[in-house]
């Protein structure tokens, strides 16, 4: 008989899904599963394995070769930056109640980048940098400095940078300025938009006139630069809200959400203490939200993505997807992005940034103007690799899933817990566990969903093949 590749299973209800570090999966039943233990393998379950990219005749066959390079592709980084997030303020005209950076008073001194940090800016793109980047100008309320990034967009067409720009802005200040910043075909806006008009104003800005502000704001760029200009994101303190901020988006014509709590950091560490453990609560709500979502997209056409469940399918099916930083393995710091604080320091992660900022522990990897701490991006990355983790690599979705020490630092204040009980895990394997019941569930809603999720085409014939054996 052929060589088996490593595989690992794992029950999921009736039957077993078997999966291999190439991210090849297939479902059978008990009986089969023994047989494949067993390697009591009959001529149709291996021609069936065969197809599935599970055995081998021998090293560096084809079917070896092409197991080895999507392992290679799984983990595959970027050589060069082509991601920055840049804080050229820490200053902000709102005190959002869940704020996860701790923002500063738009009045106080001292929390600006300076044209120090700015050249150096510059040159640390030059050095780093690839010739075709994203800038993220987040905060505090990056529109503050209107000029640090008219100067950052004009510096990188002087310099023939194929660069695209997203400002992460509260949309409370519309000025002559900023528009004509926004007129540029390769700048867009992200902003938070948590829900209706009493959701908005008590999240964030505690003040329905000013909200109403936002609102008239948002519907003008809305419709005079199109929907693909403006992107919006949610944030859950109160969970009984999501079905209504759904309703919103889709009210509004947006047509991607991306459903999230409170992330246990800055500010709402001491705001919203069970941010911490409310794991098991937030899926239930989540799932549910997810129901809701495929139901009506379902009924009505007006099709809505949502980004936790495209990025997990993506994970599984699209050899290479790791742009999410959170599902990356490894996730190695200072490979293709940094993120620049309003004072210099380089981090790996926002997350980082947040923990570092509340004076948790030190994760900054370096300073724009003095350059990357080499050493201690080695020591942080050797904990960014689950194939090292004694519980990760036993989990039959290790090659879909990712690294996020940061968050254990967050909430633990420590590394070493068992994996099974951090949030990060809890709430990974129930998301894939829920994926992969969909999956085989024969049900019209799941398979019209989960296709429009995965290929941006909802549809009832699925973008994949066999995958169940009996």
């Amino acid at each position: 008989m052929s060589n088996l590749f490593p595989y690992k299973f794992r029950q999921l209800g009736d039957l077993f899904l078997v999966s291999n570090d190439a991210g090849d999966f297939f479902y059978c039943k008990e009986n089969n599963l023994q047989n494949l233990m067993n390697k009591n393998i009959n001529s149709d379950f291996e021609k069936f394995l065969t197809a599935k990219n599970f055995i081998y005749n021998n090293e560096h066959d084809l079917n070896w070769n092409n197991h080895k390079y999507k392992i290679l592709k799984r983990k595959k980084l970027p050589n060069k930056i082509n991601y920055f997030m840049i804080i050229p303020t820490l200053r902000c005209d709102l005190k959002c109640s869940y704020c996860q950076v701790s923002r500063v008073d738009k009045d106080l001194k001292g929390y600006d980048w300076d044209d120090k940090i700015l050249n150096s800016f510059f040159k640390f793109v030059e050095n780093y940098g690839s010739n075709n980047i994203k800038i993220e100008f987040q905060g505090g309320e990056p529109t503050l400095r209107l000029d640090i990034i008219s100067k950052i967009i004009n510096w990188t067409k002087e310099k023939n940078i194929n660069a695209e720009f997203v400002i992460c802005t509260n949309l409370m200040n519309l000025s002559n300025e900023f528009e004509e910043i926004i007129q540029n075909d390769k700048v867009y806006l992200s902003t938070s938009l948590d829900g209706n008009l009493e959701i908005q104003s008590k999240q964030r800005i505690d003040n329905e006139d000013k909200t109403k502000v936002f609102f008239k704001n948002f519907d003008y760029i809305f419709h005079k630069y199109g929907k693909k200009k403006i992107s919006a994101l949610p944030t859950f303190s109160d969970f009984n809200n999501v079905k209504s901020t759904i309703d919103k988006y889709r009210e509004i014509g947006l047509n991607y959400i991306y459903l999230r709590p409170v992330n246990y950091q800055g500010f709402a560490r001491k705001k919203f203490p069970e941010s911490k453990t409310q794991v098991n609560k937030w899926l239930n709500v989540y799932f549910e939200a997810i129901d809701y979502i495929f139901e009506k997209n379902f009924h009505t056409n007006e099709n809505i993505i949502e980004f936790n469940l495209q990025t997990n399918l993506k994970r599984i099916f699209s050899l290479g997807h790791n742009g999410h930083l959170d599902l990356r393995n490894p996730n190695f710091a200072g490979r293709d992005n940094f993120i620049i604080d309003y004072d210099g320091k380089l981090y790996p992660s926002d997350e980082s940034r947040m923990i570092s900022r509340i004076g948790i522990i030190d994760l900054s990897i370096g300073h724009v103007s003095r350059g990357i701490d080499d050493k201690k991006i080695s020591e942080f990355n050797w904990n960014q690799i689950s194939d090292v983790n004694q519980d990760c690599i036993h989990c039959s979705y290790q090659s879909y899933c990712g690294v996020d020490t940061v968050d254990d630092l967050s909430r633990y204040n420590r590394i070493d817990l068992p994996k099974s009980e951090t949030s990060f895990c809890q709430n990974q394997i129930s998301k894939f566990d829920d994926i992969f019941k969909r999956l085989i569930s024969n049900n019209p809603k799941n398979i019209y969903n989960l296709s429009g999720h995965l290929s941006g085409i909802f549809t009832l014939n699925p973008p994949y093949g066999r995958i169940i054996y009996d």
